[in-house]
């Protein structure tokens, strides 16, 4: 069975990295965005350059707090997710699509819902042949358990319309700190894994016939 990591949220901290005996183990690190606290070229050098002294195999995308001024980093040093599809492993395709909808905050990398869908479709012809389908995304689909924040659902209509749509094996996803866990979009997996500075991490499984994936907290 194959294995990878999935976090993001990481915001200048990964500090939980001594607590993951095994991350060396692990196929590859999947980042789905908010590396840095506000797109700092020398916090997302520290931050990949961290992760990859202990498993180099990075795809990695940008999120709100990141906008688009790291993407020729990630280019030159990860695999970019951002609007790109890759084969993971043979069987298993994996796709990206950064950023957020517009906050109350004002952060790098805001945009439109419709900007954030016409991404999504755009980029799942890159991996729509594969058996089974990997999509991760930084803003959550609008209306689940993943993008609540003050009693409200904040997260993406684009993005839930584009996974009810397609119905990829499992989703990645983050942005709303505090709705980390795991749920169902039809047939989809979904995971928020929270914060990486708080332990929060997914991990997806795959055995050529099935793939899943889990939220995990490591004791930090």
């Amino acid at each position: 069975m194959k294995q990878w990591i999935g976090i993001g949220d990481i915001h200048n901290n990964v500090s939980p990295l001594k607590h993951f005996p095994d991350l060396d183990k692990a196929e590859g690190v999947i980042i789905h965005g908010d590396i840095t606290n506000g797109g700092v070229y020398s916090q997302v050098k520290s931050m990949i350059t961290q992760i990859s002294s202990i498993n180099s195999n990075i795809y990695a995308q940008a999120g709100n707090m990141d906008g688009v001024g790291i993407l020729d980093y990630l280019d030159d040093n990860t695999k970019l997710l951002h609007r790109k599809g890759y084969e993971l492993c043979p069987g298993l395709g994996i796709m990206g699509v950064g950023m957020s909808t517009p906050t109350p905050f004002q952060t790098p990398g805001e945009f439109s819902d419709e900007i954030l869908g016409q991404w999504l479709e755009e980029t799942w012809h890159t991996i729509s042949h594969f058996k089974h389908t990997f999509v991760v995304t930084h803003d959550p689909p609008y209306g689940m358990h993943l993008d609540r924040t003050s009693g409200r659902h904040v997260g993406s209509r684009a993005v839930l319309s584009f996974i009810q749509k397609h119905q990829p094996d499992i989703l990645l996803c983050g942005h709303i700190h505090e709705s980390r866990g795991k749920d169902y979009i039809g047939k989809t997996r979904a995971v928020n894994p929270g914060t990486f500075g708080s332990g929060g991490y997914a991990l997806i499984q795959y055995d050529n016939e099935t793939v899943d994936i889990h939220f995990k907290q490591l004791n930090c």
